[in-house]
């Protein structure tokens, strides 16, 4: 009961509100045209007017700020996305030298294989070991199934010397470099002919020794490959002759030595180059003995003949092949084999004069 009661005490409320606002709507209408009403609503305007400005201008603030909060995340990420992408480019520019160089290299060493009266491949460097504690050798990408061989000759991209390869594997090889101390070239000065023996030092640098020191030697003059045979041999030099090996950079020479030397700067890039040609058609090295005519071969040593063992009556015995005689050459035909005395004779009015003895190993 008594909710019913506050229930219609609520909507009496209501209704007697409703009608309040309505009388006083209707009346502000008829009185808004008036002049009274008209001032009243300037006067409001102008009391109204400055919070209204300051509430826009507030509000337009924050809106700004918003827009500038808002940009500013989107600048930040379009900038790391520009940094990435710079990033990215400077990283390909870096690259672009190598890659040019490589280019450069390979279409120099390609051309250069047109002009090499040598039939030729071109390898890539793979790995090097230049330190002097090891050998200085490179591994190149080629092997036995590209026709590689031990004892091959490697030239750069120039024609100049760079070593002979020494080991061989299927798909890879490795060249011993002519600047290491084991590798030893027979040298020739190319403007006088001054012969001697190109060595590898610990350093890099070359070292052409026993060079008579009757010959002339100048700084700046190239040295090449002799390329010569031992006379009264079937000796070949290992490496062709007129490969270009370097160029004098000092002279060492002494009183009363019968001997100089001198120091090469080699003309190939051992350390740093990528493509290189092997000559394939070139073969060198020590050959079989030569025997003259009429002259008695010597004679080996005894070997024992063993005991032949019972065999029985259906075995085979296999045949002996014998070994092929020594090539029989006339003498006349052989160049004379000059050897250098250990002491040079002294003569009361000429200069003593020695051949000096080459290491093994090259010529």
């Amino acid at each position: 009961m008594n909710a019913i009661s506050a229930t219609r005490r609520t909507i009496r409320r209501e209704w007697t509100a409703f009608g309040v606002l309505l009388i006083i709507s209707v009346g502000l209408m008829g009185v808004s045209g008036t002049h009274t009403a008209l001032q009243l609503q300037s006067a409001v305007n102008s009391a109204v007017s400055p919070v209204e400005t300051v509430l826009t201008d507030v509000t337009n603030s924050l809106g700004t700020y918003w827009s500038a909060l808002t940009q500013i995340d989107h600048l930040s990420t379009e900038n790391e996305r520009l940094r990435q992408e710079n990033l990215t480019l400077q990283e390909e520019l870096d690259r672009m030298g190598a890659i040019s160089k490589l280019n450069d290299d390979w279409s120099k060493v390609t051309a250069a294989a047109q002009g090499v009266p040598y039939l030729t491949t071109p390898v890539q460097v793979i790995v090097r070991s230049i330190s002097d504690v090891t050998q200085r050798t490179l591994v190149i990408n080629k092997g036995t199934k590209d026709g590689l061989a031990k004892g091959q000759v490697v030239i750069d991209a120039g024609g100049a010397l760079v070593g002979r390869i020494t080991v061989v594997n299927a798909t890879v090889s490795t060249v011993l470099l002519i600047s290491d101390p084991s590798a030893v070239v027979i040298g020739k000065e190319a403007k006088t002919g001054a012969t001697g023996t190109v060595i590898g030092t610990v350093g890099g640098a070359l070292q052409l020794k026993y060079v008579d020191v009757a010959s002339t030697l100048t700084i700046g003059d190239p040295v090449v490959t002799a390329g010569e045979s031992l006379p009264g041999t079937g000796d070949t030099s290992p490496f062709p002759p007129g490969l270009l090996i370097g160029t004098i950079t000092q002279v060492n020479s002494a009183r009363n030595q019968v001997v100089q030397s001198a120091t090469i700067d080699p003309i190939a890039h051992l350390e740093d180059a990528t493509y290189l040609l092997v000559i394939l058609d070139y073969t060198g090295g020590f050959g079989p003995p030569i025997v003259t005519c009429g002259t008695a071969p010597s004679v080996a040593p005894a070997t024992p003949t063993p005991r032949p063992s019972a065999t029985p009556k259906n075995s085979a015995t296999p045949a002996i092949t014998p070994a092929p005689a020594p090539t029989c050459v006339p003498a006349a035909t052989l160049p004379p084999l000059i050897l250098p005395s250990a002491t040079p004779t002294a003569k009361p009015t000429a200069k003593p004069k020695a051949t000096p003895t080459p290491a093994n190993g090259g010529y």
